[in-house]
């Protein structure tokens, strides 16, 4: 069973890059202008509000849980998806969902970014703290658990499955990188800022694979997933949403009145 790579790449990227514009676009920037304020900077890394407060931070993480539940829901209820759909929802739904469990995981831990407003307004105590670091967890390893059998399929071979995640993965890393090099903040963002959110954040894609394995049953295993071949529908649309990405998000778009 060979996929082509530059398909499975380009799935990748439309995945990573549409759960970076749901944290910053949709969540933090979406929720600034919903309240009435200025979005003064939007950025793939950044945004800045005329407005301040827990809700516009807590916007960001909350986007990427809602589009990977939409990407779950589409999994379960849609019949017939391709191959390449398939493993377009999968890797939305964990590009999303592990960026939402493991920063939530590492906010309250390090009581800083996103998740610092609402660790505050408990008064910073252990047991919120642990209480907020225990339900980061918890999300996480749903989303392994429903994710390994979903990733299955591909999983035949398992090689198939490292192939695929080790992609994505990089992938994600690499438009995360491009993008963030056309940041006015400078470089340092790349290592400080891109890298972590791209690549740390969903460093889980790199072990579902043998989770995925460990599902496969001798007498009754899944369906395979047939190949992935080459499409220039997912290539065309891997360009624009990377195009979109360096172009605007990169060096970052204000708005000088609310939209």
């Amino acid at each position: 069973m060979r996929d082509n790579l530059r398909t499975v790449v380009a799935i990748g990227l439309a995945a990573y890059v549409i759960a970076d514009i749901a944290h910053h676009a949709f969540g933090h920037a979406g929720l600034c202008w919903w309240l009435g304020g200025r979005i003064e900077l939007l950025s793939s890394v950044f945004v800045r509000c005329s407005r301040t407060g827990m809700a516009v931070d807590l916007a960001g993480p909350l986007g990427n849980l809602g589009v990977g539940l939409i990407a779950l829901l589409i999994l379960r209820a849609a019949q017939g998806l391709s191959a390449a759909a398939e493993l377009f929802y999968i890797l939305l739904a964990a590009f999303n969902l592990m960026w939402f469990s493991i920063h939530l995981i590492f906010s309250v831990l390090t009581g800083s970014d996103d998740w610092a407003l609402l660790l505050h307004a408990f008064n910073d105590t252990p047991l919120a703290r642990y209480s907020l670091a225990g339900a980061g967890v918890l999300a996480y390893v749903i989303t392994a658990r429903v994710l390994r059998s979903r990733l299955a399929p591909f999983a035949r071979p398992p090689s198939r499955a490292y192939v695929i995640v080790v992609a994505a993965w990089l992938s994600a890393g690499a438009i995360a990188c491009a993008t963030a090099a056309f940041d006015s903040h400078g470089v340092a963002v790349i290592w400080r800022e891109a890298l972590p959110q791209s690549m740390l954040l969903s460093i889980g894609l790199l072990f579902l694979p043998d989770r995925a394995r460990r599902t496969l049953r001798p007498l009754q295993p899944p369906a395979e997933a047939p190949a992935i071949g080459l499409s220039w529908g997912w290539l065309a649309a891997a360009v624009v949403l990377c195009i979109v990405s360096i172009a605007f998000l990169g060096p970052g778009i204000g708005f000088k009145l609310p939209l």
